[in-house]
Order: C-alpha cells, then structure tokens, then sequence
C-alpha cells in the first residue's frame, strides 16, 4: 500500500511540474487576447498632456449660479490624436446643466513663438444640459491643414475682459493621411494607428464607452 502512495506522489508531482508550460502558454493567450481587446493606440507618447481636468474655484461673474464641481471635459486623449478629415466632428461633454457663454477655439500649436490668430473662435449663449455634445467644423467653414498640430478648446466664459478665468480643457488635433493597408471600414485599424476623432465619430455606443475608458474618460 505504501508502494501504490509513492506512486501516487511521484505521479501528481510530475503533472504539477509539466504543467508549467501549459500555464505560461496560457498567459501569453491570455495577454495577447487583452491587447487585441485595446483599440486606441496613441501615435504620441510622452510629454505634458493637452488635455487637463479643470474644475469651478472661485467667482464665475456671467454665471451667477454656478453649479457646484461644474466641468467641461473634452472628448480626446491626453495627447494630440489623427483625423483623417479636414473637417472633422469634435466632442465635449459637461457633468451639470448650465446657462452661459460658452466659447470654442481652435488655434496652431506654435511652440517658441508669438501665439498666432486662432483658426476658430466662436463664442455663444447657450444653456447646455448634462451629457455629450458635439460640433462640426464643416458646419462652422473651418479646415485643418494637413500635418499640422492644433489645440482646440471648449470652455464657459467667466469673464470676457478677462479670458484667463475661463473653466475649459483642450485637446490636440492632427488632420493626416490614411496608411496604406487600413480600411476606412476598419474602426479598430485606424484607432490602433491614432486615428480617435473619425472612429469616435463612427463608432458604436458600447464602442465609444471602451474608447473613452482607454484614454482616461
């Protein structure tokens, strides 16, 4: 009976070390079926991000009654993203509905140098309820110019004589070329080659949900 036990022991030892490579094997399925999962890809990587959090401090003088912790949050990643378009749809979003002025700029990216006219300013009265919005620049005139960065801001006016006590966020922006070899059909192929604002645009409710979770939204 002893005999049969150790056989037993050495048996069960022997699976537990063979099994080792089954294991390790499995993680690299699993890992790889994570990545596939991931669609966005940023095209650029480090550096200060574009987009920063901003919340109400202090007075708000055109909006008397401001909501409390207000944000406008831009639909982007942190760091300037592709379209594929010279005119693309743009998203924000607030958390709180709030009446007042609310302004949309987009200007170049000119690091070193004397800030240049923006290339859109427009600025409204609106009341703006709770969720996302959005906004076409084929709708406004406006066309990027390819390969070139832009910084595009939605933000409420606090103060018009006094435009740096807006509550906004920005967001980078580059109008490029299709790579060789990606469908326009291809949502996930062009996100994972940097292409967010088409593919946001395009994308399904569940698709957008997992894009915005990548970027941090």
């Amino acid at each position: 009976m002893q005999k049969n036990d150790n056989l037993l022991i050495k048996g069960v030892q022997s699976m537990k070390y063979a099994s080792w490579p089954v294991i390790i094997a499995l993680s690299f399925v699993f890992a790889s079926e994570v990545f596939a999962d991931e669609w966005y890809v940023a095209p650029i990587k480090g550096g200060p991000s574009i987009r920063v959090d901003v919340s109400h401090r202090g007075l708000c003088a055109n909006v008397p009654i401001l909501p409390r912790d207000f944000k406008i949050e831009v639909i982007a990643p942190e760091h300037v993203a592709y379209t594929l378009r010279a005119q693309p749809t743009l998203y924000w979003r607030v958390n709180k509905k709030v009446k007042g002025t609310i302004a949309i700029t987009i200007e170049e990216m000119k690091r070193g140098s004397l800030p240049s006219k923006p290339l859109l300013e427009v600025l409204a009265v609106m009341e703006v309820k709770p969720g996302r919005h959005r906004f076409s620049l084929a709708c406004l005139g406006v066309r990027l110019k390819r390969n070139v960065d832009y910084i595009w801001t939605v933000a409420l006016v606090c103060d018009r004589e006094k435009r740096a006590l807006d509550l906004g966020q920005s967001g980078g922006i580059r109008y490029v070329r299709k790579s060789k070899g990606v469908s326009y059909r291809d949502l996930k192929g062009l996100a994972q080659k940097g292409i967010w604002y088409d593919v946001f645009h395009r994308a399904t409710d569940e698709q957008r949900n997992s894009l915005l979770k990548e970027v941090g939204l």
